[in-house]
C-alpha cells in the first residue's frame, strides 16, 4: 500500500456546503458542510472506490495530481430539448 495524491475540486452547493468532484475519477463525486469534510469525504470516496480498482483506475492514478491545475469556464450552446437548469 502506498499514498497518493489526488486532485479534487471543490464547487459552492445549492443549500450550502461543497460538492466534491475528482475529475480523473468521475464516479467518486460527494459534498461535505464545510471544506474540511468535503476533502475528507472526497478522501474515503476516492478510497473506498480503489478497494475495487480496475486497470483505467491504476492507469489514472498516474495523472491524478498534476503540477498545477488551470481552471477556467467556456460558454456552450445547449440544445432547447434540454431543460435541467435553465434560468429563467
Amino acid at each position: 500500500m502506498y499514498n497518493r495524491k489526488v486532485t479534487v475540486i471543490l464547487f459552492p452547493g445549492e443549500d450550502g456546503g461543497y460538492a466534491a468532484f475528482m475529475p480523473l475519477f468521475p464516479s467518486c463525486t460527494t459534498e461535505g458542510g464545510n471544506v474540511e469534510e468535503a476533502f475528507k469525504n472526497a478522501k474515503e470516496s476516492l478510497e473506498l472506490a480503489l478497494e475495487e480498482t480496475k486497470p483505467d483506475d491504476m492507469e489514472c492514478l498516474e495523472y491524478s495530481h498534476p503540477g498545477h491545475v488551470i481552471v477556467g469556464e467556456v460558454e456552450v450552446e445547449v440544445p432547447e430539448k434540454v431543460s435541467v437548469g435553465v434560468p429563467s
